[in-house]
């Protein structure tokens, strides 16, 4: 074999190999996405401008407010009853009795405000300053203070915050972060585990395991906020995650929360899923 035909040879075999061996490339999101192994505190980053903008939580409150009503005595547990009171409401799955386990996987709007309510706002701001969680203002309508209210977080500091909660840091009972943490898992059989068309419960590569909550707030005027956040244990260990979405003022909303997708495929590309 000549020296140049063994050069072509040899540099074929090289640009194969390294095709072989690069990892897969995480698709792009439409707005930040973050994921942090909890081992090494390792972050990846995509759209770091947004990751650094405060946003409405919207439900993705749910995870602090659940944590915030065990807490305070204002719920016994994920399991004690709240009654429905035969208020009519758009989404089918809220008209009927509900457990905080089932309002957090059906995101039910109206247990949450409840709670806020008995718990009130001096409370919940201390609260907010004891978890670290966003400006920690809970001012306006108590009911709605992360609708649109004054509550906002980046989606780095809710990175942040799942951190510390995962990793058991924060200043809450072993007791309430076991049962937040566990109204968050998804698989086949839990209540409501498909959402736009997604089925959160899987099966996932290798036996994963997806703790997520969902958060929409729709503002025409200063554009819609998505999120998705979570917990994914793999054999490649522990992550957090954010996934955050924000449309242009003046678009109009879409038809699914555009932030549950691209968080699927990015965490499915880098093989947690």
């Amino acid at each position: 074999m000549s020296r140049l035909r063994l050069r072509a040879v040899l540099l074929t075999l090289l640009v194969t190999t390294s095709a072989l061996a690069a990892p897969p490339k995480t698709p792009k999101h439409p707005g930040c996405f973050l994921v942090m192994n909890l081992d090494s505190g390792e972050v990846t980053r995509n759209g770091a401008k947004l990751c650094a903008t405060p946003l409405v939580p919207a439900s993705t409150f749910k995870v602090p407010h659940a944590l915030i009503a065990l807490e305070t005595g204002v719920v016994s547990s994920v399991d004690e009853v709240r009654k429905w009171d035969g208020t009519q409401h758009a989404i089918s799955m809220w008209n009927q009795d509900q457990t905080l386990d089932t309002a957090m996987r059906r995101s039910a709007l109206w247990v949450f405000q409840g709670t806020a309510k008995q718990i009130g706002r001096e409370r919940m701001e201390q609260w907010l300053m004891r978890l670290d969680y966003g400006n920690r203002k809970a001012s306006g309508d108590i009911t709605r203070f992360w609708l649109g209210g004054p509550l906002r977080i980046t989606p780095d500091a809710q990175l942040d915050f799942l951190a510390r909660m995962y990793r058991g840091q924060l200043l809450v009972s072993p007791r309430a972060l076991e049962a937040v943490q566990g109204t968050l898992v998804h698989g086949p059989d839990t209540v409501a585990s498909v959402r736009d068309g997604l089925n959160l419960g899987g099966p996932w590569k290798d036996n994963a395991v997806l703790s997520a909550k969902t958060g929409w707030h729709l503002d025409a005027k200063d554009g819609d906020v998505m999120w998705l956040v979570g917990h994914v244990s793999s054999p490649k260990g522990r992550h957090v995650f954010v996934s955050a979405v924000k449309q242009p003022p003046g678009s109009k909303s879409p038809s699914r929360n555009l932030a549950l997708p691209a968080a699927i495929e990015a965490l499915q590309a880098q093989g947690l899923l």
